[in-house]
């Protein structure tokens, strides 16, 4: 599913190429393709539309999907200050586009004539393709081009990138798709001249532009503020349009389209369009379209820790002498049960995460720290992450071939979003400090023989961050996030939209 911004910013992207036909090198491209070889060889010439349309899509994917990467590199610590300057280019441009001015910076450069003596036809037009996609190689028609890229790059976000590069490549290509076959024909000579003759419709496009970059800013205006929290909230469960949560020291919250509500319980978890949360009598499943069911909790154990999906539901307890075990139920079968984990030191199994079959599950001891998956069908378990020393993996969540962790070493507290099928590091959506103490290093009042505190970019020696993240949940769009500070009861939930890399918070519960 793409994001607000993804949508809005294709759309843009996609009137911003149009409005590219309207340049030097868009009529020039359109003659050459649609007259260079004449009727006699029509299938040719449609050969060429093709290729350059496959050209137009790869410039612009390279461009907008390549800065959209680049922006990513810089990690969610700089994304509000990103998704500001993005925003406020995006109004100014889409004001200067409205207004119609003059195009400033241009690039009055125009497609290698020479290629259409010395190529194949198909062939040069592939790369005249590439060289209008790439967007900034020849004439800009509009504003709105330098906007998108910075929206790009504010987005750090490839699909996001990959969306805009994509829909401007496509604007490029469509009038020559449209126009260029038919050249030769009254339809298509009518076409070419009404282009040439109506800079009327170029004004046009460009107002439209404007519309769409102002739905752009909107929506990252709406990403990088911070609005109010849901205070006293941790360990969110998310299913599409369903949020639960726990409120610290109280019962479990429920928030659907049609309004919040307060469960019967704590512990809530949904997935699968089914929902959980314990009460003294047992664990409370509602399934969809079904009476409730009530599991009965296990003996001599405290349960902790719920997830739940389509088919299994997965818990974690804890029993009196400290061992925690990890188990899924069959909500098909009862009394069908899989081991998943079990330790003997309380807090070494993560809370688990639930998506189909697939339980995620970190578990940490002194000698190294590792993400779990295991499939509950097969009981097939990998490896998704795993470090010796010096890192701590915790909090992961599935979602659609998408894996959400927190790592955590001596010099940072982060949330990535990476896959489930690479080792590859994820990318960072939001950044801590650690609340590890560095010291200097030396001892003041002594010679300090060149030595300091280790390399930490961005930190330096003194007392580490005092708020924690923990608990995750990963939807299409957005991830949560629970951060607490010393004062437990001001623990909080933090979203964090996946389009824009922003971090703000959920509105306030009622």
């Amino acid at each position: 599913m793409l994001s607000g911004l993804a949508v809005a910013g294709a759309l843009t992207a996609l009137l911003a190429g149009i409005a590219g036909a309207w340049s030097p090198c868009g009529f020039s491209v359109i003659e050459t393709i649609g007259t260079a070889l004449g009727d006699a060889r029509r299938s040719v010439t449609v050969l060429a539309t093709a290729t350059f349309t496959v050209g137009a899509l790869a410039g612009g994917a390279l461009t907008f999907g390549g800065l959209a990467l680049l922006g990513g590199l810089l990690g969610g610590g700089a994304a509000g200050v990103r998704d500001a300057l993005a925003g406020a280019l995006a109004l100014a441009a889409a004001f200067a586009d409205w207004r119609g001015w003059r195009i400033a910076p241009q690039i009055r450069r125009q497609v290698p004539e020479r290629w259409r003596w010395i190529m194949p036809l198909p062939l040069a037009s592939s790369l005249y393709g590439v060289l209008l996609g790439l967007g900034f190689t020849t004439f800009v028609l509009s504003f709105a081009v330098w906007a998108l890229a910075a929206i790009s790059f504010a987005a750090g976000n490839a699909a996001v990138g990959a969306a805009i590069g994509l829909a401007f490549g496509l604007g490029r290509a469509l009038p020559v798709l449209w126009i260029a076959p038919r050249l030769g024909t009254a339809a298509g000579d009518r076409a070419l001249e009404r282009l040439a003759l109506e800079p009327r419709m170029w004004l046009g496009m460009r107002r439209l532009d404007a519309l769409g970059l102002g739905a752009c800013a909107a929506v990252l205006g709406t990403s990088s503020a911070l609005a109010a929290t849901i205070a006293g909230a941790t360990d969110p469960s998310v299913y599409r349009s369903a949020l639960a949560w726990q409120r610290v020291g109280g019962s479990g919250m429920l928030r659907t389209p049609s309004g919040t509500r307060r469960l019967p319980g704590t512990l809530p978890a949904v997935g699968g369009f089914n929902r959980a949360w314990l009460t003294a009598g047992g664990i409370v499943v509602s399934l969809r379209r079904q009476p409730p069911q009530t599991f009965p909790l296990p003996p001599n154990a405290q349960v902790d820790a719920l997830a739940i999906s389509g088919s299994w539901l997965v818990v974690r307890d804890q029993a009196a002498d400290g061992i925690e075990n990890l188990f899924g139920i069959s909500l098909a079968a009862r009394g069908q049960r899989r081991y998943i984990a079990g330790a003997g030191t309380p807090g070494a199994i993560g809370r688990p995460a639930i998506e189909g079959a697939y339980v995620a599950y970190s578990f940490s001891t002194p000698q190294g720290s590792w993400i779990f998956e295991m499939n509950l069908d097969n009981d097939v378990r990998r490896v998704l992450r795993s470090a010796a020393r010096n890192v701590q993996f915790t909090n992961p969540a599935l979602d659609a071939g998408r894996l959400l962790y927190e790592q955590t070493d001596r010099c940072a507290q982060e949330l990535l979003l990476g896959s489930p099928y690479s080792a590859a590091p994820g990318r960072v959506l939001l950044s801590l400090p650690s609340t590890v103490l560095r010291d200097p290093g030396w001892q003041p009042g002594y010679q300090h023989a060149w030595n300091g505190a280790s390399l930490c970019k961005g930190r330096a020696a003194g007392p580490g961050e005092t708020t924690t993240l923990g608990a995750t949940a990963l939807g299409a769009t957005d991830a949560y996030v629970s951060e607490s500070p010393p004062d437990l009861a001001a623990t909080r939930i933090v979203t964090v939209p996946l389009g824009a890399s922003a971090a703000r918070t959920l509105s306030p519960a009622p």
